[in-house]
Parts: structure tokens; C-alpha cells; sequence
């Protein structure tokens, strides 16, 4: 195992430098954490209903970028991701 490998016990060893850096993701967490906050704070439904969820999901699980459930493009945990309504793919898959 190398210094790069994230190797958790229970999933495939994915190369950290796959990933954005932490900067970039941290970025993205807060922006589409300020999208779910203010569609919430306009009376809108924040989640999907399953129909689409499971759609979304199914697009990530056919996606080569989607390792380990998380994205290589954009770093978020996809099964979370797929169920807001402000979320978008970030290779415009969805």
C-alpha cells in the first residue's frame, strides 16, 4: 500500500489524487450545502421523490467516474447526492 491509497477495510483502494483536492471539495460541499439551505428556506421540498433518486442512482452506478460511491469529478458521497432537488451531476449526466 502507498501514502496515496484511502483503504478502508470494506472498499476497493482508490488513489486519493483521483479525487479534487480537499480545498475543492470543501468548496463544493458548501456550495450545494447553500443550495439545499435556501431552496429550504423558500418553502420548497429539498429531496426528489424516489422516482428520480433511484434514477440518478442508477446513472452513477453505469458511470466509470463513480468509485466506491464517491464521484472523481466532484468528491460527494453520490447515493447521498442524487436525493436533493438542487444537486446536479457534475458532468451533466443528470
Amino acid at each position: 500500500m502507498n501514502e496515496n491509497d484511502i483503504c478502508p477495510q470494506d472498499v476497493e483502494c482508490v488513489d486519493k489524487e483521483a479525487f479534487p483536492s480537499v480545498m475543492q471539495m470543501a468548496k463544493n460541499l458548501m456550495s450545494d450545502g447553500g443550495k439545499i439551505l435556501n431552496n429550504a428556506i423558500q418553502g420548497n421540498s429539498t429531496l426528489v421523490d424516489d422516482t428520480i433518486r433511484e434514477q440518478r442512482w442508477s446513472t452513477c452506478l453505469s458511470c466509470p467516474r463513480l468509485q466506491n460511491d464517491r464521484c472523481l469529478e466532484c468528491g460527494c458521497f453520490m447515493k447521498v447526492k442524487v436525493a436533493f432537488v438542487t444537486s446536479k451531476c457534475p458532468i451533466e449526466k443528470w
